[in-house]
C-alpha cells in the first residue's frame, strides 16, 4: 500500500495556509488575532461556532465536534480520502507527489485511473464536437437549442460519435486496461464471445458531470437520433455515486455564495440555459429524486433554495418529497412554477433572463406555493386536512422549533384554519407518526453528544497546553496509574509528552483515535483563562482522573481477589488484600486533599 511519510505530509501542510484553504470554501470573518470565525458547514447553526486558527493551522467546529487540520477539513467537507486530500493540497502548494502504482494500492490506483479517464473522455468528446466533420450533428443541435459557444465550452459539452468504438480505441491507444475501462461505465462488453468492448455513449450530445472538486466523474448523454432513451447517464462507479453529486454545483458555487441562494432545476438544458442568460446560481437534479446528501451539499454554500417545478401532478409530488429533504437539511425553501407549463429552458429563451429573475425574486415560501398548487383540493374540509397533513410531514423533519412555529401560522392562514386547531392537529399528527415509525430525525442538524468533546475535558487540555509548567505535577499525580482508555486519556498522554510548546496540528499524525483528535482541535482553539483559573481546573480534573483510575484499579483487584478465593490460592489472596488496602489509603488521601 502506498503510504506518505510524516515528513511529506508535514511538508505539504507547511506549504499551505488553512485559512486560505477553508476560506476558499466558506465565508470566514476575522475574530481577533489570527483567528477566524464562520457558520458551521456541518450543522444548521445560526450563531457562528466554526473557528479557524492561522497560528495553529487548525480548525474546530464547536457545534458538531469536528476538527483538525487542512487535510481533515477536505476529507470531511469534500468527502475525499486521505490520499486525495493530500494530493489536492500538494497541487495547490506546487509540490509533486509520487503517483500510486497498481502494486501499491489497487483501490487508490483504480480511483486515480478513473478520474484521469474521465478527463480524457471529456476532452475526447469536446474535440469531437469541435471537429468540422464528426461533430456537425452536435453543433447543429446546440444551434437549434440556441446555446452559446462560450456556455457550451464552460460546461465542456461534447459529442459522442455515431460509432461503436471511437472512445474505446482512443482509450486503448492511451494504454488503459480493460478492467479500468469497464469499471468507468463508459463502455459495455459484448454478449457474444467474439465481440469485445464498445462505447456506451453513441450519437449523443455529452454533458460532463463534475464533483465538488471539479473532477469529471460521470456523463449524461442526449440522443441525437431515434433512440427510445432520450437521455442516459453513466452508471455508478467507484468515483461516481449519483446520490452525492449535483450537476452544475462545481460551476455554480461562487455565484451561489454571492447570491446567497441556489436555484434548483431538473435538467441539463434548464441549467445551461440559465447560465447562458447570466443566471449562474443554479444546480440540477437531472430528473432524479433529491437525496439527503445532495441537500447537504447545497447547504454547504447557501441557506436558501428556490425550487423550479413543473406544475403538473407529478411535479407537485416531486415538490413535496424534495422540499421535505431540503428543509430537513436546514434550508429555507421557496418554490416557483413557470407560466404556461414552461420549463426554465423554454422560459429564459422565450422571455429572457430578467423576466426569470423577477419571478425568482417574488417566489413564495414553499407552504404558500403548495397550498396554491393544490387549491382544488382545499375546497373541502377533507381536502384541507389532507394538504395540512402533507405539509406536517415536511415540518417533522425540521430541527428549528421557531421555524416550525412560524410555518404552522402560515399553514393555518393559507388553509383558513384556526391557529390553535392547526397546532393541536400537528401535535396529534406527530404523536401518531412517532407511534407508527419513531420520531423524525434531522440528520443534517443533529449531532450526537458523543460527537462533541465534553467542555470540562476541552478546558482541561487547553489549560495544560497554555501553561506548560502545570504538566509535570499532572504527570506525577497520574504516575503508575492506569487511566481507562478514552479520548481524554489519549489526548492527555500526547499533551503531557510535549515540550514547552505544543504543536497540536502534529497530533493528526500522532493520534489514532478520531475523538481524541477532535478533543485536541477543540482545546487548541479554546482560549484558556488566567493562570489561577487554569491551576484550579487542572488540580480538580487531575484529582478526578486519579480517583477514577484508582477506583478502576480497585475493581480489578477485587475481581482477582474473588478468583483467588475460588481457587483457594492463599498467597495470592494475601497479596491482593495488601494491594486493596494500599489503594484504599491512596483514595482516602485524595478525598481529603
Amino acid at each position: 500500500m502506498l503510504k506518505f511519510s510524516r515528513d511529506t505530509v508535514a511538508q505539504v501542510l507547511a506549504a499551505i495556509d488553512i485559512v486560505e484553504v477553508i476560506g476558499a470554501r466558506l465565508s470566514l470573518k476575522p475574530s481577533g488575532g489570527s483567528r477566524f470565525k464562520g457558520l458551521s458547514p456541518f450543522t444548521n447553526e445560526k450563531t457562528p461556532s466554526f473557528i479557524v486558527s492561522r497560528d495553529r493551522q487548525m480548525y474546530h467546529c464547536f457545534s458538531s465536534g469536528k476538527g483538525g487540520d487542512a487535510l481533515t477539513f477536505l476529507m470531511e467537507y469534500e468527502g475525499l480520502s486521505f490520499s486525495e486530500a493530500l494530493r489536492k493540497l500538494a497541487d495547490q502548494a506546487g509540490i509533486r507527489l509520487a503517483m500510486p502504482s497498481e502494486g501499491d494500492d489497487r483501490e487508490e490506483y483504480q480511483r486515480g485511473q478513473l478520474l484521469e479517464l474521465g478527463k480524457v473522455a471529456a476532452d475526447f468528446y469536446r474535440r469531437q464536437l469541435l471537429d468540422r466533420g464528426a461533430g456537425e450533428a452536435g453543433r447543429a443541435y446546440l444551434e437549434k437549442r440556441k446555446i452559446g459557444a462560450v456556455t457550451a465550452e464552460k460546461f465542456g459539452v461534447g459529442y459522442a460519435p455515431d460509432a461503436w468504438t471511437s472512445l474505446y480505441d482512443a482509450a486503448v491507444h492511451r494504454q488503459y486496461k480493460d478492467h479500468v475501462l469497464e469499471a468507468s461505465g463508459l463502455f459495455r462488453r459484448g454478449e457474444s464471445s467474439d465481440r469485445g468492448m464498445y462505447d456506451f455513449f453513441r450519437n449523443r450530445l455529452i454533458f460532463p458531470i463534475r464533483d465538488v472538486s471539479g473532477n469529471v466523474v460521470a456523463f449524461g448523454g442526449r440522443d441525437l437520433g431515434d433512440s427510445p432513451a432520450k437521455y442516459i447517464n453513466s452508471p455508478e462507479t467507484p468515483v461516481y455515486k449519483k446520490a452525492r453529486v449535483l450537476y452544475g454545483l462545481y460551476e455554480a458555487r461562487d455565484a451561489m455564495r454571492r447570491e446567497k441562494y441556489a436555484i434548483l432545476v431538473e435538467g441539463y438544458f434548464d441549467l445551461i440555459r440559465c447560465f447562458d442568460g447570466g443566471v449562474e446560481n443554479v444546480v440540477a437534479s437531472c430528473g432524479t429524486a433529491l437525496t439527503e446528501q445532495q441537500a447537504a451539499l447545497i447547504r454547504r454554500y447557501v441557506p436558501e433554495v428556490v425550487v423550479v417545478y413543473d406544475g403538473d401532478s407529478a411535479g407537485i409530488k416531486a415538490a413535496l418529497k424534495g422540499t421535505s429533504t431540503l428543509t430537513a437539511a436546514g434550508l429555507r425553501v421557496r418554490a416557483l412554477a413557470l407560466p404556461d407549463g414552461k420549463d426554465p429552458d423554454d422560459f429564459v429563451r422565450d422571455c429572457g433572463a430578467d423576466a426569470f429573475r423577477a419571478l425568482l425574486a417574488s417566489a413564495p415560501d414553499f407552504l404558500t406555493f403548495y397550498v396554491d398548487m393544490t387549491r382544488d383540493r382545499t375546497e373541502t374540509v377533507e381536502g384541507r386536512s389532507e394538504v395540512a397533513h402533507e405539509l406536517f410531514q415536511i415540518l417533522r423533519g425540521m430541527a428549528d422549533k421557531l421555524r416550525v412555529d412560524e410555518y404552522l401560522r402560515l399553514i393555518a392562514r393559507a388553509l383558513g384554519l384556526h391557529e390553535w386547531a392547526c397546532r393541536r392537529e400537528y401535535e396529534q399528527f406527530c404523536r401518531g407518526a412517532e407511534e407508527r415509525g419513531g420520531a423524525a430525525r434531522n440528520p443534517a442538524a443533529v449531532s450526537t453528544v458523543e460527537d462533541r468533546p465534553h467542555k470540562d475535558d476541552v478546558d482541561f487540555i487547553a489549560a495544560l497546553m497554555a501553561f506548560p509548567a502545570m504538566r509535570r505535577p499532572v504527570s506525577m499525580a497520574l504516575a503508575e496509574l492506569m487511566l481507562p482508555e478514552s479520548p481524554l486519556a489519549e489526548a492527555l498522554a500526547w499533551v503531557l509528552a510535549q515540550p514547552d510548546e505544543c504543536r497540536p496540528a502534529e497530533a493528526v499524525a500522532d493520534l489514532e483515535n478520531e475523538a481524541a483528535r477532535r478533543l485536541l482541535s477543540a482545546a487548541a482553539l479554546t482560549e484558556a483563562q488566567d493562570e489561577d483559573w487554569a491551576r484550579n481546573l487542572v488540580g480538580r480534573r487531575s484529582g478526578a482522573l486519579s480517583r477514577e483510575a484508582l477506583r478502576a484499579e480497585t475493581e480489578r483487584v477485587l475481581d482477582e481477589l474473588r478468583r483467588a478465593e475460588r481457587d483457594g490460592d492463599s498467597a495470592r489472596i494475601l497479596e491482593l488484600l495488601r494491594a486493596r488496602t494500599a489503594l484504599s489509603i491512596r483514595l482516602d488521601k485524595l478525598s481529603v486533599s
